[in-house]
């Protein structure tokens, strides 16, 4: 029972990352091992900080 709770609760959250536009970390992954295996791979937590630096820039998103 727990493990289906981790996996239909791992599916909704890919799902939104999905329609809120994140990129999805293991299809990096595997483009990176498939046509860049000579370039470090980032951790989880750089490739989504590198995306939201990217995506938002470092000014706040707001102009109020």
């Amino acid at each position: 029972m727990r493990s289906d709770a981790r996996g239909f609760f791992a599916r909704c959250l890919d799902g939104v990352r999905r329609v809120s536009g994140m990129p999805d970390y293991a299809a990096f992954l595997a483009h990176q091992r498939l046509n860049h295996p000579d370039q470090p791979v980032p951790s989880e937590r750089d490739f989504f900080t590198a995306y939201v630096t990217a995506r938002y820039g470092d000014s706040p998103t707001r102009c109020c």
